[in-house]
């Protein structure tokens, strides 16, 4: 049986916002315009974003729900790219493709595979997999893409101690390619490792409070949680691919303009 909260209630919620305005204020942490921009963004955004599934619901199209996915991962990637603060134009063309080979190929996986929906593009189970998918994806790949990035930039001297030594660009910045990958994969897995002793994750507290029965509720949470991970290690990977190469030049060595504002090239 499904609870729903009233008006009143949501009113009431927000009660622990001003808990936490207070707490600021007191502390003086200087972060009230964030608290409210944040909190108001949220409230309007989710209220949009309600009244909008109510009619994607209705439709039922695989060219609308398609749009919106691609949509999705659109501002997913510009969104990782301003994350990064590796703001080029190229490495946002490489989240792009990224995310969308890597969140798609999951996503459709888990749809036609695992759960077995009919039709795949239903929207009840496309929109809400599409969004948790891509959304710990972009964590990943933000990652993924800064770590790298500075690792570029602080090893710039040993990057080029091992291409006068004959590595090329790959095994020049294997070790940075492995620590930046090996972040992007951390936060998922420290997640992972919590689940069920010290939390119960968002997807399955929300199913059992919508009555669903805890062990089908567990199980929609392992093979989501199985489709995250593969999701953020192949966006992750395949940015990661597209970023050294963009990065490095022919000659295997750092594109020293690239780095101009941290290097003083």
């Amino acid at each position: 049986m499904t609870v729903d909260i009233p008006l009143s209630g949501m009113i009431l919620a927000y009660i622990l916002f001003f808990l936490v305005f207070g707490l600021s204020q007191i502390n003086r942490l200087r972060i009230t315009k964030d608290l409210i921009f944040s909190t108001v963004r949220m409230t309007l955004q989710l209220i949009m974003v309600g009244w909008v599934l109510v009619y994607i619901f209705e439709w039922e199209s695989p060219i609308i729900i398609t749009g919106i996915f691609l949509v999705m991962v659109f501002f997913g990637a510009w969104t990782t790219m301003e994350r990064s603060g590796v703001a080029f134009f190229q490495i946002f063309l490489s989240l792009l493709g990224s995310l969308l080979l890597g969140t798609g190929f999951v996503l459709l996986f888990f749809l036609l595979f695992i759960v077995g929906v009919t039709p795949w593009y239903d929207p009840q189970f496309f929109i809400p997999l599409a969004g948790m998918i891509i959304g710990n994806s972009m964590n990943g790949s933000t990652l993924a893409v800064e770590r790298f990035f500075n690792g570029v930039r602080e090893k710039k001297l040993e990057i080029e101690t091992k291409a006068a030594l004959g590595a090329n660009a790959k095994e020049a910045s294997l070790e940075i390619f492995k620590q930046s990958y090996k972040a992007a994969l951390l936060p998922t897995l420290s997640s992972m490792t919590g689940m069920g002793i010290v939390f119960l994750p968002g997807m399955m507290t929300g199913q059992i409070l919508g009555g669903t029965p805890p062990l089908v509720a567990i199980k929609y949470q392992i093979t989501i949680m199985l489709a995250i991970l593969a999701s953020v290690a192949l966006s992750s990977f395949l940015v990661l691919f597209l970023e050294r190469r963009f990065l490095f030049s022919p000659l295997d060595l750092p594109r020293y303009h690239l780095f101009k504002n941290k290097l003083g090239k």
